[in-house]
């Protein structure tokens, strides 16, 4: 995984009052032993050998994801992820309290995006074309994740729910993604 700051993906625009759309960072904490984060913490890359990293609680162990550094309880936010590296990834949100060890971080609280030919992540809404870029909306209050491609301005998918807990970004990757905002 890897994510970097691209201006191609930059399509959408929305009021800044309204949106945050702060730069994203990923949490090191939380990066499961595979996964090399750039020093900046923008950038995610697989590795087939895991690293020397310590076994907290916060870490994932088998799913091959790592967390946004910062979770959402109220108010609209978006970020972009360039993907075009990556033959095989999966991003979306979760909570906090999701379960990070273990096969089971896919079964509940998760809401994403795949795209996965070769049938290797958990679940979730597939794309079923390789793609440049995705742009995830979440709307907290309003109880929507949704997704588009912002190169083609395509809705991919949008998930309806109610959110009542600290909504986390995450990305799993068996390849390179980037981070765009």
């Amino acid at each position: 995984f890897s994510w970097c700051m691209c201006v191609h993906c930059s399509v959408i625009k929305v009021p800044i009052d309204f949106v945050s759309s702060a730069p994203m960072t990923l949490d090191p904490n939380t990066a499961h032993p595979c996964l090399v984060l750039s020093n900046d913490l923008t950038s995610v890359r697989y590795i087939s050998d895991k690293q020397p990293l310590p076994d907290n609680q916060e870490r994932f162990d088998i799913c091959e994801c790592v967390l946004g550094s910062e979770g959402f309880n109220s108010g609209m936010h978006f970020w972009e992820v360039e993907v075009k590296e990556s033959e095989c990834w999966s991003l979306g949100v979760t909570t906090e309290l999701n379960q990070r060890k273990g096969r089971g971080f896919f079964m509940t609280d998760v809401w994403c995006v795949k795209y996965d030919p070769y049938r290797l992540l958990g679940s979730g809404f597939p794309i079923e074309e390789h793609i440049v870029c995705v742009r995830v909306d979440l709307d907290y209050d309003g109880g929507t994740v949704s997704f588009s491609d912002p190169i083609t301005n395509t809705h991919l998918h949008t998930f309806t729910t109610t959110f009542t807990d600290v909504i986390f970004p995450f990305f799993c990757n068996l390849d390179e993604l980037n981070l765009i905002k």
